[in-house]
């Protein structure tokens, strides 16, 4: 096992979010007289709504939930699984791509998951996790090791990856309070990006290290305008519902 100190994103990516629970906990303590045991077992709803990602409340300008639901967690156990995860994939992603392009990836990957929710989830819908840029990890190695030519089911890496993705995916859609609609979100944004990103890995030239992430970042800004431009569940209208 890696020690937190030799990852330095990683562990600042962990520590930002149990301090959002802990903040989190603390509120709901303070402003709503729930107990420490229930609030840092069960995080209030009435904190979390404040920002937890909602259709509605984006399309109202609250734009600030796609980034702040990632660090947000319903309860204790959501959170010990996703830090857990973030552990592992944080620590081979950054030790593999650089700090930097761990960062952007883990970010862009975050925001893919938020936008793929507004567009395929009920309005008036909530999400919070890390999961969905935890996800776009896995996608980030896939892209990477497309464009590398190393995705094999031969490569162990990847077979262990493909395995833990179908099963994470599968328990998604077999549990109505897990979204995978984020999930999927960020595996395809950490993909897209983990293939722009593959050449330039062993460069050095910083302005080309740069420009995969402004690519995906762009993407990201023009679909987020569009939904704005026009919301809309495209999962309600596809199904009728």
């Amino acid at each position: 096992m890696q020690s937190l100190s030799r990852l330095p994103v990683t562990s600042a990516l962990i520590s930002a979010s149990v301090l959002a629970y802990l903040i989190v906990a603390y509120l709901g303590v303070t402003q709503y007289g729930i107990s420490w045991n229930a609030a840092l077992v069960n995080q209030p709803g009435q904190v979390l709504l404040r920002g937890a990602l909602s259709p509605k409340f984006v399309a109202q300008g609250q734009v600030y939930r796609v980034i702040t639901a990632m660090f947000l967690h319903a309860g204790f156990l959501h959170i010990a699984l996703n830090m857990l995860s973030l552990y592992f994939l944080g620590s081979f992603a950054e030790l593999s791509f650089g700090r930097g392009r761990y960062l952007a990836l883990y970010f862009l990957s975050g925001i893919a998951s938020g936008i793929a929710y507004l567009y395929f989830s009920g309005f008036n819908s909530l999400a919070v996790g890390a999961s969905g840029a935890i996800f776009g990890l896995v996608g980030g190695i896939f892209g990477f090791a497309i464009r590398r030519g190393t995705f094999s089911w031969e490569n162990p890496i990847i077979r262990q990856l493909i395995i833990l993705t179908i099963l994470n995916l599968w328990l998604g859609f077999s549990i109505r309070a897990v979204s995978n609609t984020a999930h999927i979100g960020g595996i395809v944004g950490g993909a897209v990006y983990g293939w722009l990103m593959a050449p330039t890995v062993f460069s050095q030239k910083r302005l080309r290290a740069i420009i995969p992430a402004v690519v995906v970042f762009g993407i990201e800004l023009v679909l987020l305008a569009f939904w704005l431009y026009q919301p809309v569940d495209l999962l309600a209208y596809f199904t009728g519902s």
